[in-house]
């Protein structure tokens, strides 16, 4: 999967699937009036559930926010526990959520019954603490800042410059890690945002139900990419693979990928290297072309499938992937390095870049047999792999 599209896949397409939501909302706006009394509750219901379904899945930020938005949604909108005066501080709001989803976006998740829940409430109030001292300063020392400043940097300026800064920090942050959750982080802020500075563009009983759905979405879909998605190579786990199993038809191919010798290089090398190995096979076996899909089997062991291809058609497509990864050349990266200094890693640079190696697959492939279940068909692409190991290895056999 190339950068760009994994980055279009999980932070663009949310944002743009985000948007067109809360515009058919706008659209659609004044045929709900009946439904007001409703639409003011729902965040109650759904950033509780979010808050729970988080925490049960090791989301601490996206819980954190969610609590902070029930808190912020309670005493601005139920009567009981409305704080009179609030409305006087909005801009500290504005800021101090500013500055916690900002820090948020650039911290990890921790259990919440850690030390690290001691951290994060500090953090909490000491970005609402900056949003507050910001503001009397920005007030306070009006009259020097215009002094140095131009004319047009106003109070209003300075705030929106730092709000902009935030902004920037945050969207940049959620293109380089490119996750759901950095996206939800992203829609988050951008969704404070809005409810400060349009409020009567954007219900915040709407902006925050918009983000609870957010939030439940982002830890399910996580959830799923943790049970089918193999953790270091990226690719398909063994449970993927059966799960594509109930939807094959009768037409199919199967093969098994094998790197040879993979022991004997665990063992010369060491097993970090190992996993590098596997890592940058399993990104040349991802780009398998005629429609296969690739997954990790186990271990060095690898698996593709061809839904609704026979032998004769997938087997140049096999053919290419292993003369891919037979002329690739695989640059080891050194652990050290990283721990030398400038002028050891120049000196080391050049007994670096001669530490490159070269692995070669074995490829077995079997076509689906008529009354013939998935695992049998497996067996005999096994069965063709032993064949092609005691060949001689980096061969391909039907």
């Amino acid at each position: 999967m190339s950068a760009f599209y994994h980055r279009c896949r999980f932070l663009f397409l949310p944002l743009f699937v985000t948007a067109l939501s809360l515009a058919i909302f706008q659209f659609s706006q004044p045929r709900l009036n009946a439904w007001h009394e409703t639409i003011a509750q729902l965040p109650f219901w759904l950033l509780s559930i979010s808050i729970l379904i988080a925490i049960q899945f090791n989301r601490s930020r996206l819980a954190y926010l969610a609590a902070l938005l029930q808190a912020y949604y309670l005493f601005t909108s139920s009567a009981q526990f409305t704080i009179e005066g609030l409305d006087n501080y909005s801009e500290q709001l504005l800021l101090g959520g500013v500055f916690t989803i900002t820090w948020f976006a650039f911290i990890k998740d921790r259990g919440l019954l850690s030390p690290h829940s001691l951290i994060r409430t500090l953090g909490i109030i000491l970005s609402f603490s900056a949003a507050f001292g910001w503001q009397w300063a920005n007030v306070t020392f009006d009259n020097d800042l215009k002094l140095y400043l131009p004319e047009f940097i106003t109070i209003e300026i300075r705030t929106l410059i730092l709000l902009s800064l935030c902004t920037l920090l945050v969207f940049l942050r959620g293109l380089w890690l490119s996750n759901l959750v950095s996206t939800a982080i992203v829609i988050t802020l951008l969704l404070w945002g809005v409810n400060f500075l349009l409020p009567n563009y954007l219900p915040s009983a709407v902006s925050l139900s918009m983000l609870a759905i957010i939030y439940l979405l982002t830890v399910l879909a996580d959830s799923y990419f943790l049970a089918y998605r193999d953790e270091l190579t990226g690719l398909a786990s063994r449970r993927a693979l059966y799960n594509l199993v109930l939807s094959l038809g009768r037409k199919y191919s199967v093969a098994m990928l094998d790197i040879d010798h993979f022991k004997k290089f665990n063992d010369t090398y060491g097993h970090d290297v190992g996993d590098q190995v596997l890592k940058l096979v399993a990104s040349k076996i991802a780009e398998v072309t005629g429609g296969g899909k690739a997954f990790r089997y186990g271990g060095e062991e690898f698996t593709i499938v061809f839904s609704r291809k026979d032998l004769s058609s997938v087997l140049p497509h096999l053919e290419k992937v292993r003369k891919e990864i037979e002329k690739y050349d695989i640059v080891l990266r050194d652990e050290k390095r990283k721990k030398q200094t400038k002028a050891k890693r120049s000196k080391a640079q050049e007994r670096n870049s001669k530490r490159v190696v070269n692995v070669t697959i074995s490829i077995g492939v079997a076509d689906h047999q008529h009354r013939e279940s998935f695992e049998q068909t497996m067996k005999e692409a096994d069965k063709a792999l032993y064949r092609a190991k005691k060949k001689g290895r980096n061969q391909l056999s039907e």
